[in-house]
């Protein structure tokens, strides 16, 4: 079997073992109503095409650390997605003396896009508002970070 993460053969799976689980009655029914209904969410489905973009992203056969932490990226970047933000657009904010008001993770380095790590309390970003933890930044003044 592969190593390579196949989100849609795993997801293919857990409906598989739903459709089991109901057949068997050894899980209540509203348990099981309960799971599907988050398999079937507009969140899951968010979380799952973040993921879906994280591992596309990376190199597959990279080490065990850099997966990791592309799952780790993919993680902030899911929560961003339910938060509402999954689409892309343009926030512009003013350059400051005490610089934007957030910080960054990934990069060419990590063999990961970039994304927004923390947001800086009180912080130009931060007070602006169109900025999210988990944010991917697709360009800075023009130039494409993806």
């Amino acid at each position: 079997m592969s190593d390579q993460l196949t989100l849609e053969r795993d997801l293919n799976r857990a409906v598989e073992l739903l459709e089991k689980l109901q057949k068997t009655n050894e899980v209540p029914p509203q348990k099981l109503a309960a799971l599907q209904k988050v398999i079937q969410s507009d969140f899951f489905n968010a979380v799952r095409e973040v993921y879906e973009h994280i591992y596309h992203t990376i190199d597959s056969n990279g080490t065990p650390e850099l997966r990791a932490s592309a799952t780790a990226k993919a993680t902030v970047a899911a929560f961003a997605a339910s938060e509402g933000h999954p689409h892309p657009r343009v926030v512009e904010l003013p350059k400051t003396a005490e610089g934007l008001g957030f910080n960054v993770m990934g990069g060419k380095e990590q063999h990961s896009p970039i994304y927004i790590s923390r947001i800086i309390p009180g912080g130009v970003a931060d007070q602006h508002g169109g900025l999210k933890r988990g944010d991917q930044l697709l360009s800075v003044n023009g130039v494409v970070k993806c």
